[in-house]
């Protein structure tokens, strides 16, 4: 791709499936200092693993494969912890008991 155009791809993790929970947050807190970005990061990890394959092509569940393994071998230093953040909710009470029962059903997905 030549002629300064990006190519954008979106990668989506499964929250309820645990592994692909723990890629996620492992993505969000890699090292930026040692990566640069989360896309640096994406992009060498893909590009290392293409130098050592044979076939050009890859599918997304390969891509997928290659992202998860090496955010195994990926040192993750927080630069600073998260803060929880606060929210005063402005809801009526038909709202509040209706995101209540959205919440719990939720829950249930964790199982």
């Amino acid at each position: 791709m030549n002629g300064g155009k990006v190519y954008r791809l979106d990668i989506r993790f499964d929250f309820a499936d645990k592994r692909q929970r723990q890629i996620a947050e492992r993505l969000l807190s890699l090292d930026r200092k040692q990566y640069g970005s989360i896309n640096k990061f994406i992009i060498a990890a893909v590009g290392k693993e293409l130098d050592g394959t044979d076939g050009d092509a890859l599918t997304a569940e390969q891509i997928r494969c290659i992202i998860r393994e090496e955010l195994q071998n990926a040192v993750i230093v927080s630069e600073r912890p998260m803060q929880a953040q606060s929210a005063v909710p402005s809801l009526t009470d038909e709202e509040r008991a209706e995101n209540e029962r959205s919440v719990l059903d939720d829950l249930e997905l964790f199982g």
